[in-house]
């Protein structure tokens, strides 16, 4: 397939595989879903991001509504979710949420977008929690969680893809250019002594960043040639220990084929750009489903693929 030809399959090279040394105390634990999703796990709270598994092909996106893959969310998500997180309402990151709500009992935590996305999916007020604009901060279990505004990387001729808002529950199943981008965040979490942000589109708010710090750096790359100096900002403002990249996968892609890249999405170039501007960082770029342990507070801050 033509396709296939833009997106070559992508290994991790070994030096992407950093460990943590044995009998290392563990605080969380990540594990990538594809796209920009993770689910993020302590002891008592586990937190999905932005979880996208259903994946539906290019086809089946250019040619109808979009309705989630029950059997995709059943085998590769937790039965027990305390939330799901948003940072944008896009399909790529909204489709699966309110199902996976549904089936778990978690709370659905976003922008007006995606709690009207809960509400057509009939969730009931008690389980949304809408963000305003200007972001929040709240407390799932045992994790902090602080929305911080960010933008939306600019993929198509310079411009965000779907703009605007969903200002009322639309109709389900939905098309994919009806899941406009809403408000758009930055997730940033706190827990056991760790902090991760999950940045999950390639911008950035400068002014927003400002005074905050993360152990573990989730950097979107979709986007990111089209944000200037993306990787110096977003990585210096934060100064983490552990960078991952995520959100370079072609999504329009089965899991089964493995990873894919997505276009000239230049996984080389950012990794190199991170290592100029967060030189004692390590990094790790994970395949599907791969679980990445993150050290507690008293330990040194690196990551492992398990």
């Amino acid at each position: 397939m033509l396709l296939e030809a833009f997106c070559p399959r992508w290994v991790p090279r070994p030096e992407l595989r950093p460990r943590l040394p044995a009998g290392t105390p563990v605080a969380l634990r990540l594990r990538w879903l594809g796209a920009a999703g993770f689910v993020v796990e302590t002891p008592s709270t586990t937190v999905l991001l932005d979880p996208f598994v259903s994946r539906p092909g290019f086809a089946a996106v250019a040619s109808g509504p979009l309705v989630p893959e029950l059997e995709s969310i059943r085998r590769r998500v937790p039965r027990r979710i305390d939330a799901v997180l948003l940072g944008h309402a896009h399909f790529d990151h909204l489709l699966d949420a309110p199902l996976i709500a549904q089936l778990t009992g978690a709370k659905l935590i976003g922008s007006r977008a995606v709690c009207n996305f809960g509400r057509a999916a009939l969730l009931p007020e008690d389980r949304l929690v809408e963000i305003p604009p200007h972001g929040a901060a709240l407390l799932v279990g045992g994790i902090e969680i602080r929305f911080v505004p960010s933008r939306h990387g600019r993929l198509l001729f310079g411009r965000v893809p779907h703009p605007g808002d969903v200002l009322v529950p639309p109709r389900l199943p939905a098309w994919w250019h009806e899941y406009r981008v809403g408000d758009v965040f930055g997730i940033l979490l706190r827990a056991r002594g760790v902090s991760v942000y999950h940045n999950g589109s390639a911008d950035l708010v400068d002014e927003a960043l400002a005074g905050h710090r993360a152990d573990v750096v989730l950097a979107c790359l979709a986007g990111r040639g089209a944000t200037p100096r993306y990787a110096e900002r977003l990585l210096g403002a934060l100064q983490p220990r552990v960078i991952v990249p995520t959100h370079y996968d072609a999504f329009f892609f089965p899991r089964e084929d493995g990873v894919r890249l997505i276009p000239r999405i230049d996984l080389d170039g950012f990794v190199a750009e991170a290592r100029r501007f967060a030189p004692s960082a390590s990094i790790v770029a994970p395949e599907f489903d791969e679980v990445i342990e993150i050290a507690d507070s008293g330990h040194e801050r690196r990551a492992t693929g398990c």
